[in-house]
């Protein structure tokens, strides 16, 4: 973020028609603002008026620049004027009937130095008493009408105190950066007045820019100070014209055919609710003689004739319009899809009249336009996974579940599954698949496809999608292998390594959007995608932060706490019983742990106590993909040998049902895991200690991953050495006999707990399914990756195209550097040279 203390050059643009009695209030707040004076300049666009403003101006405030027209051109077309003619880096677009905040200035400015996609902001306006709200947010109907929040409302009751992205901010108080203004369109010049400020709001988030409220920037205005002479008419008229121009221009090709003949609809309806005229009698055509020509008595009043002639002036308009169409959907860069879901208010009717309103929801439900808002333009998300889905699931179907219980609440979901799935029905579709030609008939209906590295390497339909591609690789795989396979031969090893290898580069290609689980994940992922080119200047330019492309997802916990429905562990399972004191490792036992460690330290406990019992949850892992192992025989073996086998330490040899693991966490006392000192281990983000958290079992964790870490800083349970069985010893006795130390741990782990859950966690998701970003290399063209400087929405131009060879061999170089790594990418690229 570049430091806002350089003060950038502002350019304040003000229109004028006839406001003497308001300029000097305004000009003088102007000059009182808390910027660097010197790189402020203000610009005073007149239209043709008739009072002494110029005079007023030019005697007091000299540094003012003016340009004069000769008639009135109206909001649009002298705002532009004054653009064409700044100087500085940002315009401020301000009513000539207000006062501004001493910090007006510099809070438009602060939103708009945060984020690179924010180029507009808007003010905060208040009556000039500063008694009631005029402007804090807008929202935009389905015919493209703009209507004001909480207009009138006393300031005392205003809730809108935070940033928050709007479709559109006030265009008498607000700020935007010159060059995308200008490279937009600025203002239509064709709406004259009244709603060229909601057409531009749109238009900028079409083009794939964001617009925000910027509460602390605050402006005082004279409700329609210098607007009230125009007749109630000739405003009808601009209304509807405008909303109508906007529909036209804004909509993308799938909805604006339904929209615009709903639009259209409801002006008429609005014409016909104020033009009576007994048209039933005139024509009832069982008698054609007797009536005689109406046409020297009916007259139409004014204002329906208004909304007449709009849709006049359209017809009239329609090549003009359909030319301005043409340049927005060209560069359009966000579907309705992503704009509708920051848009709010489609079905807010014009009029409060009962019987207009009975037949808009009429019109709009024959029209389908209410299946357009509520059901089509949801985004449609496959989450797609490999893992069986039942109610036994492991750690990676337990996730992709709760992403769909979650996301389900903000868009359409089908989880594809390769199992037939035996849980109850929920919010979102359940599909079974078992090939790759019926998993590609379901991704023909989604926008947005969630996959695991696993599900990812095994159907070539997710690569091939077109879709955006969402890749969850909180799952280091990639490290765990080195640790699961590090006991068999070395040719076996790279085998497995180079697959593994190859999957990661692919999955670093073709996705858009990785969630990882830990801030330590991210950095190690973001290495990798540095090393392979994903960090770059376009991606930085779409976010300096890169969380638009990498984003911590961890585990999460149930909102809900858990409830115990029946006993499991004490005095159902033979030698546990009631009083003992019970440590539960919540999960399978793989190569990258060390329960052996865990096995000795039992023994050591069991020396002196019979009530302390260790409980393994699960053996058997329910995807029959995933091979057991031989830590498992090991760690059984072991406990047979120092004689703890059914009596310290017990197993069980299935899984645990997902809705049944509470019932067994609830009844232990403690949770444990121990894992060796590795890389695994580092990056590893170990699930099971969510489970811990949410029932409230104080965590015993060997050092070394990131939920150790969090258990020490936070005081949740106690932490020990690799390898250490007097740590793991001392440990377990201290929980099971300081009770001040253990409930202590419990009331901790309750205050971290509510930060973990899966509404909270999945919120990068949901940000990222609202307004997805394609920044795959699949989708960067090289020639413009490697030289087009042009930034995206700005002019309407296209992007200069090299010749067919170097292209060619730029996407060549990035395709094998992503499926086979430097050394393959180095040989391709010495024989492509040497002609071969």
């Amino acid at each position: 973020m570049r430091d806002i203390l350089t003060f950038p050059e502002v350019t304040v643009s003000i229109v004028n028609l006839n406001g003497e009695q308001y300029l000097k209030e305004c000009l003088d707040s102007l000059m009182e603002l808390n910027y660097q004076h010197d790189k402020l300049e203000i610009i005073i666009v007149d239209n043709g008026s008739g009072d002494k403003s110029l005079n007023l101006i030019r005697k007091n405030y000299p540094l003012v620049k003016i340009i004069e027209n000769s008639s009135n051109m109206g909001f649009a077309h002298a705002n532009n004027q004054a653009a064409e003619a700044a100087r500085g880096e940002y315009i401020a677009f301000l009513n000539n009937d207000t006062r501004v905040d001493k910090n007006w200035l510099i809070e438009l400015l602060r939103p708009i130095y945060k984020d690179k996609e924010i180029v507009a902001s808007g003010s905060r306006v208040l009556s000039i008493d500063g008694k009631t709200i005029d402007f804090v947010g807008g929202m935009i109907n389905f015919e493209g009408k703009g209507f004001q929040i909480d207009y009138g409302t006393p300031v005392e009751k205003d809730e809108y105190r935070g940033y928050r992205f709007l479709p559109f901010v006030n265009g008498g108080a607000m700020m935007i950066d010159r060059k995308v203004f200008l490279g937009a369109g600025g203002f239509d010049n064709d709406f004259f007045a009244y709603y060229e400020d909601v057409d531009l709001g749109w238009r900028l988030w079409v083009l794939g820019y964001k617009v925000i409220f910027a509460p602390g920037s605050i402006v005082y205005h004279h409700h329609h100070g210098t607007s009230r002479n125009i007749s109630e008419d000739k405003l009808r008229f601009l209304r509807e014209r405008n909303s109508l121009y906007s529909v036209f221009k804004n909509y993308d090709d799938s909805n604006l055919s339904r929209v615009l003949s709903g639009t259209l609809a409801s002006i008429f309806n609005r014409i016909f609710m104020d033009f009576k005229f007994d048209y039933k009698n005139y024509y009832d055509l069982t008698n054609l003689v007797s009536k005689e020509s109406v046409s020297g008595d009916v007259a139409i009043s004014s204002e329906p004739l208004s909304s007449l002639m709009a849709v006049k002036n359209f017809m009239d308009k329609l090549p003009e319009l359909m030319r301005k169409r043409k340049m927005i959907q060209e560069n359009r860069k966000r579907d309705d899809k992503a704009i509708f879901s920051y848009f709010k208010g489609q079905f807010l009717a014009v009029s409060s009249d009962a019987d207009y309103q009975k037949k808009q929801i009429d019109i709009l439900r024959s029209l389908g336009i209410y299946r357009v808002f509520e059901k089509e333009i949801k985004r449609k998300l496959l989450i797609v996974t490999a893992e069986v889905v039942s109610e036994e699931m492991a750690g990676p179907a337990i996730r992709v579940w709760n992403f769909a219980l979650v996301l389900s609440q903000y868009m359409e979901v089908i989880l594809a599954v390769p199992n037939k799935v035996n849980v109850p029905g929920q919010n979102f579709q359940i599909v079974q698949f078992t090939d790759d030609s019926q998993l590609k008939e379901i991704i023909k209906k989604v926008d947005i496809i969630l996959s695991g590295g696993m599900a990812f390497a095994k159907f070539r339909s997710i690569k091939d999608s077109g879709k955006y591609l969402i890749m969850d690789i909180y799952d280091p795989y990639n490290l765990a292998t080195l640790a699961e396979y590090e006991k068999e031969p070395m040719e076996n090893r790279l085998k497995v390594h180079k697959s593994i290898h190859e999957i990661f580069n692919e999955q670093f290609y073709y996705g858009d959007f990785f969630l990882c689980a830990s801030e330590r994940q991210r950095d190690f992922w973001l290495g990798m995608l540095a090393a392979l080119n994903r960090v770059n200047p376009y991606s930085y330019n779409q976010d300096p932060t890169l969380k638009k492309m990498i984003d911590i997802v961890p585990f999460g916990l149930p909102g809900a706490g858990p409830i115990h429905t029946r006993n499991v562990l004490k005095n159902k399972i033979k030698g546990i019983e009631e009083n003992d004191f019970v440590v539960i490792w919540g999960g399978g036992i793989y190569n990258w742990f060390d329960p052996l460690t865990l096995i000795r330290a039992m023994a050591e406990i069991a020396k002196t106590r019979d009530d302390i019992k260790l409980f393994f949850m699960g053996i058997r892992h329910p995807n029959p993909e995933v091979r057991e192992l031989q830590l498992v025989n090991d760690t059984i073996n072991l406990s047979k040998k120092l004689n703890l086998y059914g009596k310290n330490v017990f197993f069980n040899y299935g899984w645990i049902n997902y809705g049944d693991r509470q019932n067994y966490l609830l009844e232990a006392d403690a949770g444990i895991i121990t894992h060796p000192d590795h890389i695994e281990t580092r990056f590893s983000y170990r699930t099971r200690i969510l489970d811990y958290l949410w029932v409230g079992l104080p965590v015993i964790s060997t050092k070394g991953d990131y939920l150790s870490d969090m258990v020490e800083k936070n005081g949740l349970g106690i932490t020990t050495d690799n390898g250490d069985v007097k740590g793991i010893v001392n440990a377990i006795i201290k929980l099971a006999e300081d009770k001040d130390f253990y409930n202590q741990c419990v009331r901790n782990i309750k205050k971290v707990a509510n930060d973990y859950t899966w509404e909270k966690v999945c919120r990068p998701i949901v940000d990222f399914c609202r307004d997805p970003v394609s920044s795959a290399l699949k989708d960067r063209k090289a020639d413009n990756f490697v030289e087009s400087n042009e930034e995206p929405g700005l002019s309407f131009k296209n992007n200069r195209k090299p010749g067919k060879g170097r292209a060619y061999l730029i996407k060549r170089f990035f395709y094998h550097l992503f499926r086979s790594g430097p050394g393959r990418t180095s040989k391709f690229m010495s024989n492509y040279l040497k002609g071969r």
